[in-house]
């Protein structure tokens, strides 16, 4: 579902509400956005169209699952891209926010995790704020434990300097996203795909790589 920047900002502000156990009413959202009340009505029931909300005077607007997902992801690359303009290019505290609202919108899922590999997985911002994760339920494990056509993203990876070098050229590398498609007899082997390539890892490669599962 492609959804656009003006309902991420919505969905954000909400979460961010949600945190601090307030009610997302209209007017209070108003105030966040500098709209007007009707303004945002309309976009409550946009956004309640799209199964991302629910709505009502009392409660105010209460993200569903998937609403809150998209909200949670979305805060999380803000302050990801804050952590890198500030500790990696240096770049003034006044403008890492500004750049950050801009560039949350469009970097990647990938690239964004290529980036928290890099910074070593931080769980706090410039600011002190927490650093959401990607997903409610994240699970690690050995890629030798990874179950049969299951997908992962690499966490990490425990290569000596030879093995980086020959595994980094097909990009079984921090951040990348593999299947598990084939297991052969004796689990000497793991077959592992991304649609565009295949890797055969023998048992000891494979307990060096550390990945997440998403459930």
């Amino acid at each position: 579902m492609k959804i656009t920047r003006s309902q991420e900002d919505y969905l954000k502000i909400i979460w961010h509400l949600q945190q601090q156990h307030k009610k997302a009413i209209a007017k209070v959202v108003a105030d966040g956005l500098h709209l007007k009340s009707p303004t945002v009505l309309s976009m409550f029931r946009q956004l309640e169209k799209c199964s991302l909300l629910s709505y009502n005077k009392n409660d105010g607007a209460l993200l569903s699952a998937k609403g809150e997902e998209i909200a949670r992801k979305l805060v999380r690359k803000h302050r990801l891209i804050e952590t890198f303009l500030e500790t990696v290019l240096e770049m003034d505290e006044l403008h890492i926010h500004e750049e950050a609202e801009k560039l949350e919108h469009v970097i990647s899922d990938q690239l964004m995790y290529r980036i928290d590999a890099y910074l070593g997985f931080p769980d706090k911002d410039p600011h002190g704020s927490p650093i959401p994760s990607w997903d409610k339920v994240v699970l690690h494990k050995r890629l030798n434990e990874v179950g049969l056509n299951e997908s992962f993203t690499i966490f990490k990876i425990d290569f000596d300097q030879n093995e980086k070098q020959y595994y980094g050229k097909p990009g079984l590398l921090p951040g990348s996203n593999w299947t598990l498609d084939e297991i052969p007899p004796g689990k000497q082997c793991f077959l592992v795909g991304n649609g565009k390539k295949y890797l055969a890892l023998p048992l000891e490669t494979a307990s060096k790589i550390t990945v997440t599962v998403r459930k």
